[in-house]
């Protein structure tokens, strides 16, 4: 499968309105996609490969993300650019890829007293 259907697209769009985008990534057809996606790869982290080093993927990666471009959501080719839309990477890649995903936990404010274990 390569594409999402009008009806999908219409049930996406109302999910990321709703900030429920987390739901998506439970779709049969993305599961589906997901596996087909990093067998294509095998396995293997596409970012760092492109660095000469190796490292197993865990994850599928949209490139242009989904807020953005939800019609490309289950899609491995972007039909415009004629480049990938979804590669395999590993946890250290994506989270590099996604920093504002990191921001969303409070920094850890400063004791009050200063601990000593002289």
């Amino acid at each position: 499968m390569n594409g999402i259907s009008p009806r999908r697209l219409v049930q996406l769009r109302i999910l990321l309105e709703k900030g429920g985008e987390a739901r998506f990534y439970w779709w049969p057809e993305w599961l589906q996609l997901r596996g087909d996606v990093l067998e294509l790869d095998r396995h293997e982290c596409q970012l760092c490969k492109a660095r000469g080093r190796y490292s197993q993927a865990t994850i599928v990666h949209h490139v242009k993300h989904l807020r953005d471009r939800p019609d490309l959501a289950l899609s491995i080719w972007d039909p415009d650019t004629h480049e990938r839309q979804l590669v395999s990477v590993c946890k250290a890649c994506h989270e590099a890829e996604h920093p504002e995903a990191l921001r969303k936990f409070e920094p850890r404010k400063a004791p009050l007293t200063a601990e000593r274990w002289d």
